[in-house]
C-alpha cells in the first residue's frame, strides 16, 4: 500500500503559530493537564522550523476524555513508532484484523502493553481460505475446542485487551450478518454468546468484549435493527459503532458531516445499553466532495458533547477512498491540531480501565 506524501511537521507548526499557536504554546511544552511531552529536539515558539513535540499522555485516570486509536495495515510496531511521528501524538490503541481459527495474538498484545497501549483485536468469522464460517457451526459447538485454546492462551497472558467479534452484523456484506442468516438475529446472538462464554470458561477474564454494529443498517428493515442482535449486558463491555463519511467517492454516497454519521447510531446505543461505554471502532472521512479538514475539526469539537463516546479508532489507510490522515496537508494539519486537545487521550492503560469503571 502506497500512502500519499506526509506533510512536514514543520509546516504544521508554522501554520499553528500563524493561527495563534504561539500563545497556546507559551513554552516548549504544551500545557496539557496530566500529560507529559517528549520530543527529539528542542521546541520554542520563536523557532517554527523545529517539529512539534510528540504528545505522550501519562495521566492514568479514566474518568475524562476520549481515547484515540488507529488502524494501519503496516502493523502494530508501525503504530507505536511511525504513527506517533506522523501524528505528533502517541495513540492509546492499535487495531488490527484476524481470522477465526487464527492463533491467539499473544506477541502483539504483549508488545502493545509494554508500550502502554491497548490492543483492539477485530476477530472475523472467516476461515483460512476466505470461506465463511457458518454461525450454526459455532452454535453447535464445532469451534469449542478452538475457543477453549484461544481462551486458555488469553488467560496465560493475563493482560486486558479489547476483542471485537462479528462486527457490522446489520450490514449485508458479511456472511455473519442478519441479512444472510434468514433475516433473523437469533443465530448471531447465540454465536456471539457462545464465543464469549467458551473463552471465559477457559479462564480469560480480562478480555473486554466489543459488540459492534454499523451506523446504518443495510437494508434498512425492521428485522435488521441492531437492537434485535443485542446479546446481553453480561457478555458486552463496549458498544462499538462503525461509520464513515464516503463523501461522493461512491456512486451511492454523499458528503456526510461527522455529527450526522454517528448521531442516530448513538441514540440506538443509548437505548440498548445506556451504561456501556461507546467505541467508534472504525471511522474516517473521504476527501471527495467536501472539506475533510473541516470534517476533522468538527469531529474534535463534537466529541466532548458525546460523553458516552470514550474512544475512537481512525481507519488510516487507502481502501474504498483515501481514509488516510495524510490524504491532504489540510487534513493532516487538522488532525495534528485536534490531537493536541486535552480532551483527547493517549494512555492505553487508562483506556483499558474505562470498561471496568462502568461495569
Amino acid at each position: 500500500m502506497t500512502f500519499p506524501h506526509s506533510p512536514s511537521p514543520d509546516l504544521t507548526r508554522r501554520r499553528l503559530l500563524a493561527a495563534g499557536g504561539a500563545t497556546a504554546l507559551g513554552t516548549a511544552a504544551w500545557p496539557l493537564a496530566g500529560c507529559s511531552t517528549a520530543t527529539t529536539t528542542a521546541s520554542t515558539p520563536g523557532n517554527p522550523s523545529e517539529p512539534l513535540p510528540i504528545r505522550i499522555d501519562t495521566d492514568p485516570g479514566a474518568s475524562r476524555g476520549v481515547f484515540f486509536g488507529v488502524f494501519r495495515e503496516a502493523g502494530v510496531m508501525d503504530v507505536v513508532d511511525a504513527a506517533q511521528e506522523n501524528y505528533r501524538f502517541k495513540p492509546a490503541a492499535a487495531m488490527w484484523f484476524t481470522r477465526f481459527g487464527a492463533p491467539f495474538p499473544e506477541s502483539a498484545i504483549r508488545y502493545l502493553a509494554e508500550q502502554g497501549m491497548a490492543a483492539q483485536v477485530t476477530w472475523e468469522p472467516w476461515g483460512a481460505r476466505d470461506e465463511a464460517i457458518p454461525l450454526a457451526d459455532i452454535v453447535a459447538g464445532k469451534w469449542d475446542a478452538y475457543l477453549a485454546d484461544y481462551g486458555a492462551a488469553a488467560a496465560r497472558l493475563n493482560l486486558p485487551f479489547m476483542l471485537r467479534w462479528g462486527h457490522e452484523f446489520n450490514g449485508d456484506w458479511y456472511p455473519w450478518g442478519m441479512a444472510r442468516n434468514g433475516q433473523s438475529a437469533d443465530l448471531y446472538v447465540k454465536a456471539y454468546r457462545r464465543v464469549v462464554e467458551r473463552v471465559r470458561a477457559a479462564g480469560a477474564t480480562q478480555v473486554q468484549w466489543v459488540w459492534c454494529f454499523n451506523n446504518q443498517s443495510t437494508p434498512q428493515a425492521r428485522w435488521n435493527d441492531p437492537a434485535l442482535a443485542w446479546p446481553g449486558a453480561d457478555v458486552v463491555d463496549w458498544v462499538g459503532i462503525d461509520g464513515y463519511n464516503f463523501g461522493v467517492s461512491q456512486p451511492w454516497s454523499r458528503w456526510t458531516p461527522f455529527r450526522d454519521v454517528f448521531e442516530n447510531a448513538l441514540a440506538i446505543a443509548a437505548r440498548i445499553a445506556p451504561d456501556k461505554p461507546v467505541l467508534l471502532a472504525e471511522m474516517a472521512s473521504s476527501e471527495a466532495g467536501g472539506d475533510k479538514a473541516a470534517w476533522i475539526q468538527a469531529m474534535f469539537a463534537q466529541l466532548p458533547h458525546w460523553p458516552q463516546v470514550r474512544a475512537f479508532t481512525w481507519f488510516d489507510i487507502i481502501k474504498e477512498t483515501s481514509w488516510a490522515i495524510t490524504s491532504s496537508e489540510a487534513a493532516w494539519d487538522a488532525m495534528v491540531a485536534g490531537l493536541r486537545s486535552d480532551y483527547v487521550r493517549g494512555n492505553g492503560r487508562a483506556l483499558l480501565s474505562v470498561a471496568r469503571a462502568t461495569a
